[in-house]
């Protein structure tokens, strides 16, 4: 092939390419190399190698002619170029020695790529995968929303149903509840009637003792005494029964609330009231549960929601407790801020515990008898009412639940 072709090649390309003698000065450079150095040939013939070059690759260029001269040749060496009011241009080089005669000193030829190509791509690569990794967060804070909307949903709807349910059953209880306690009341009038007339009968009898003494054989026998002194305590606590029967009923109500599906000013120390009431009927007998309520401004909320939260930090607080001991809810005015706080007994959580309570399906429970999704749904909902809800526990020393709210949405 002739040296003709050879630098017509050379010539065309639009890598960049050089010849330098001994001491590293041009002797030879293609107009792709012209284009990267940002000057003419004739202007750097003669001038080494490390004049195109910026300050901090200078040193390195004079090492690449030393180290090529040395081993024959070297591989992508890079070396930064200046491109006024731009970052500099990098250029990968590949050297190899060389003589134009056999008898000639040797130089070097090099090869350059320019990587601008390769390092835009990069950083469009980089920004697309900063991207990508940016739309995969949000999906999966979108996914986890979903996910907390759905069970949430699912609540909503199991509370609703149980507001449908209870309405249902206080309708079918009170009415045979109605029935009860007038049929006590009626037959309270009647035992004194009967009690009279039975008195009438002994008064008259007195004057016959032989029928005197038959009559007193026979309440003898009845036990006649007994069964007036059993009827005086039955009736009491028949109308006790009757009277907190009708009280679960309404106190069921007021915790449902199926009438209430949105925020409305609402008296939270009654709804906490209510919520007790269902508490301390399932509450163990060694379990006590004190109550301490402030004066409370009426408070915008949902009165269900906030029901059900209560309901489920007191259910927890109880289920703490593994013996006996005590639970307290109390409520107080802080700051135009409500405060409700339920402190339990019970055995307490570790800091590692506490890191993750609220984290939806964690749970401290055996497998099978919880989700995890209590404190979560919980914190949910109070953070929907602008409030928060903290906890504090360490072991062996019980745990205190606090919700705040503020007074207004």
């Amino acid at each position: 092939m002739s040296t003709a072709l050879i630098d017509s090649a050379l010539a065309q390309t639009r890598l960049p390419f050089l010849l330098l003698d001994t001491e590293g000065c041009f002797v030879h450079l293609n107009p792709a190399a012209e284009a990267l150095f940002a000057r003419p040939a004739t202007a750097l013939i003669n001038q080494p190698f490390a004049s195109v070059v910026d300050a901090f690759s200078q040193e390195k260029a004079t090492l690449l002619v030393q180290e090529t001269l040395l081993e024959g040749i070297t591989y992508d060496w890079e070396l930064n170029h200046p491109n006024p009011g731009a970052a500099p241009i990098l250029v990968t080089y590949t050297a190899w020695a060389w003589r134009s005669s056999p008898e000639s000193s040797p130089g070097v030829a090099l090869i350059g790529r320019p990587l601008d190509a390769a390092l835009s791509l990069a950083s469009q690569l980089s920004a697309t995968n900063q991207q990508l990794e940016g739309a995969l967060l949000q999906l999966e804070r979108t996914h986890a929303a979903l996910k907390e909307t759905q069970v949430q949903l699912v609540r909503s709807e199991k509370m609703r149903a149980l507001g449908q349910l209870v309405a249902g059953v206080a309708h079918e209880v009170n009415t045979p509840l109605a029935f009860v306690a007038n049929n006590l009341e009626f037959l309270d009038s009647s035992l004194n009637t009967l009690r009279q007339l039975h008195q009438a009968y002994h008064d008259l009898l007195a004057n016959h003792p032989d029928l005197a003494h038959q009559q007193h054989d026979l309440d003898m026998h009845a036990e006649a005494e007994q069964i007036w002194a059993d009827l005086d305590d039955i009736l009491p606590e028949s109308r006790e029964g009757v009277t907190r029967i009708a009280t679960i009923v309404k106190a069921l109500r007021s915790f449902a609330r199926p009438d209430e599906t949105g925020t409305l000013a609402a008296d939270l120390n009654s709804g906490l009231m209510s919520t007790v009431r269902i508490a301390r009927s399932s509450a163990p007998v060694g379990i006590k549960i004190h109550e301490e309520y402030g004066q409370l401004p009426q408070v915008v909320c949902n009165p269900s929601q906030i029901n059900q939260v209560v309901l489920n930090l007191l259910t927890n607080a109880i289920q703490a407790i593994q013996h006996s001991g005590e639970v307290q809810i109390s409520s107080r005015l802080l700051d135009q801020q409500v405060e409700i706080c339920v402190v339990d007994t019970g055995v307490g959580m570790d800091a590692a515990t506490l890191a993750h309570l609220g984290e939806p399906f964690f749970t401290t429970r055996p497998v099978g008898s919880g989700t995890g999704l209590g404190i979560a749904i919980s914190r949910g909902i109070i953070e929907r009412h602008g409030g928060k809800l903290e906890f504090q526990s360490s072991p062996g020393q019980g745990t205190r639940a606090r919700i705040v709210l503020p007074v207004e949405l």
